[in-house]
């Protein structure tokens, strides 16, 4: 069994379930996933809450969170900022050495992207502390908003692409 946390558009399930449904390489999230001894936390100020065992719909899950490193070899990481519902995620995202996203024949054939170093804010809330997750996959049809110094329109369809400052070199 592996813990896994899914953030939604109206609260976050922490659970565990019996597999890990995300790889860069493996199959896509196509099907219900089974969270057992799940625990609610609504974003409305209820209160945490028990729920046993669930199924989540892929179409609801904005981020997950399976603890598991993806294998990335030869990368290189670039910074990247999110609006995915109601949440701002603050990230890493890997590339391969020289990518050129006009160029690139390698497009993303899964729903979901990973993302390290991840700092997931709640918007509009700053009752709430920031969580700090070291590998997340982002649902890239949900992405509303993205900043970055690259230009990956094939990774977040339907984003709006804010510019993102150049940063200093030293």
């Amino acid at each position: 069994m592996a813990d896994i946390e899914i953030y939604t558009p109206t609260g976050v399930l922490a659970g565990v379930t019996a597999r890990v449904p995300l790889s860069n390489n493996g199959s896509d999230l196509t099907a219900p996933l089974a969270v057992e001894d799940a625990r609610w936390y609504p974003h409305d100020r209820g209160r945490p809450e028990q729920r046993g065992r669930l199924r989540v719909i892929p179409d609801e899950i904005l981020l997950i969170v399976t603890g598991d490193e993806d294998m990335t070899v030869h990368m290189n990481f670039y910074p990247i900022t999110l609006d995915v519902g109601p949440y701002r995620v603050t990230a890493t995202i890997a590339m391969l050495p020289g990518f050129d996203p006009e160029r690139a024949l390698a497009r993303p054939g899964h729903t979901f992207i990973p993302l390290r170093e991840a700092t997931i804010e709640l918007l509009g809330r700053t009752d709430v502390e920031p969580a700090k997750r070291d590998y997340i996959h982002v649902n890239r049809y949900a992405v509303e908003m993205v900043s970055s110094s690259l230009m990956l329109g094939f990774f977040f369809p339907g984003a709006h692409y804010a510019k993102q400052e150049a940063e200093p070199v030293a």
